[in-house]
């Protein structure tokens, strides 16, 4: 029978498999490379088998890895959720959390809360992740992340996950300064028609979802001239006069958008509603739930609205 003698093993493995690379890895840990390296080995030894296929980059899981990833994840989930019940006892909370977010809502709003949450409880260490919608339902299915602030907007929610939403942003254009449509307090869908397009996407794909399904809503199909999968690069290609853009309104409050005019499209309610995410079948720590009320509790960011009534959308 295998034996595995030390529990870094399996959060060093963990730590590979989430973050792809051994120094990325290594940085997460908070240990050298050389160390996580010879974790790997050492558990690979026990198990008698290759865990990683180390030709690739990111390195990919053998079958192996990936069946033992979950057993991991659970051994170490199951630590800290008894960690959490002795931590309890005496009143402190303690422990890690992984925080998933658009980078817009990491930006303009998480900092905030999170020096205010930290200031209360100074033992919990807090991290941030940044990723796309699909990205951030992904991370909390397979534990990756503890909570996610994504976007409700696109499509259908994944089955099994739960949120709440906490509000309501308007999208807006990026104009030239000089734009004869700058000058406007608002603008209509159809008046993004005339110009070269930049939208939020990756090379080679549909633009974002949320972008795609707010066109949806409104009926139009501007042709995408440029995409981008960063607002500042969007602000950018505006101000080398590439286009005009369309981004959630704090998106662009984030951005350096010296010499653009930002003006609202359509009615706010066809914007893009932010909610927080939880997968109810995985352990919350007495952290995880403090830092979700501080979240759920925290004023919604500036220009935004009240969100849609929790009852029609917590899942």
């Amino acid at each position: 029978m295998s034996r595995i003698e030390n529990l870094e093993w399996l959060t060093t493995f963990v730590a590979v498999a989430d973050h792809g690379t051994f120094s990325r890895a290594a940085r997460a840990v908070h240990r050298s490379q050389s160390r996580v390296s010879a974790h790997i080995a050492a558990l690979e030894a026990a198990l008698g088998r290759p865990l990683f296929d180390r030709r690739h980059r990111p390195v990919e899981l053998t079958d192996a890895g990936e069946a033992f990833l979950p057993y991991a994840r659970d051994v170490l989930a199951r630590l800290e959720e008894g960690t959490a019940r002795v931590d309890a006892l005496t009143g402190v909370l303690r422990g890690s959390i992984v925080v998933g977010a658009h980078p817009s809502i990491s930006a303009g709003f998480l900092p905030e809360v999170l020096r205010d949450f930290c200031q209360r409880h100074p033992q919990v260490s807090v991290e941030i992740t940044e990723g796309t919608t699909a990205g951030m339902a992904d991370a909390l299915l397979s534990g990756r992340v503890h909570l996610a602030l994504r976007s409700t907007t696109a499509g259908v929610p994944p089955p099994g996950l739960h949120w709440r939403p906490l509000w309501t942003e308007p999208y807006v254009a990026v104009l030239p300064a000089d734009h004869p449509l700058a000058a406007l307090d608002h603008l209509g869908p159809h008046d993004l028609l005339d110009d070269p397009f930049i939208a939020i996407g990756q090379p080679g794909a549909d633009i974002d979802p949320d972008t795609r399904a707010v066109f949806d809503r409104w009926g139009v199909a501007p042709e995408v001239s440029w995409r981008t999968e960063q607002p500042q690069t969007l602000a950018n290609l505006v101000k080398a006069g590439m286009g005009i853009g369309l981004s959630n309104a704090l998106a662009m409050r984030t951005a350096e958008t010296t010499g653009l005019s930002i003006v609202p499209v359509g009615p706010i309610d066809q914007g893009r509603t932010v909610g927080l995410w939880v997968d109810p079948a995985r352990y919350a720590s007495a952290a995880t739930r403090a830092l979700h009320r501080t979240i759920l509790t925290a004023p919604r960011p500036s220009g935004t609205a009240p969100p849609p009534s929790p009852s029609a959308t917590d899942g």
